[in-house]
């Protein structure tokens, strides 16, 4: 059995589903394997909401907060771009690129996820389920980011479909 993020997740948490670029024709963003298909199925319209931020702006990191949905489940969800498109495999330059522009978006909203108590990341190993990408050749990046974001007060833990990942 896969392990199912939701067991670990709370309000307290902001939550990364790796993304693409594909808005399909009734304005939502493709979101239909892994932890992107959770989080649509999980948070009903999100993916328009999503699809729209996409199309007026482009593939980026875009933080989301979440009304009305019960506790534990976060308050706050992030796309963070892997690809291009969905069928491609992951990008190591658009993954480099969404890193830090994903930085910059937590930077944004830094004051309002801690004054909601947000107190930590969930963070998917990007590119490596889906993306087919090694672990090994997102590892640099996985760091740095945890290296960032914990600098400004947010703890980062990582999963994949097997569990809580150490890197």
């Amino acid at each position: 059995m896969a392990f199912d993020v939701r067991g670990i997740w709370s309000e307290r948490d902001l939550l990364i589903f790796t993304s693409n670029g594909v808005v399909k024709k009734d304005g939502s963003l493709v979101m239909g394997k892994g932890i992107a298909k959770l989080v649509r199925d999980f948070y009903p319209g999100i993916d328009r909401v999503f699809g729209r931020r996409v199309r007026t702006y482009g593939n980026h990191p875009f933080i989301l907060k979440i009304e009305g949905k019960a506790s534990p489940s976060p308050r706050f969800v992030m796309s963070f771009p892997t690809k291009h498109h969905w069928r491609d495999r992951s990008s190591l330059e658009l993954i480099r690129e969404s890193r830090k522009k994903a930085l910059e978006e937590i930077k944004d909203w830094g004051d309002i996820l801690k004054r909601a108590g947000v107190e930590r990341i969930l963070c998917p190993l990007w590119g490596t389920e889906n993306g087919k990408l090694t672990l090994s050749q997102v590892r640099k990046e996985l760091l740095l980011f945890r290296n960032e974001v914990e600098s400004l007060g947010f703890g980062v833990l990582f999963f994949s479909r097997k569990g809580i990942e150490e890197i």
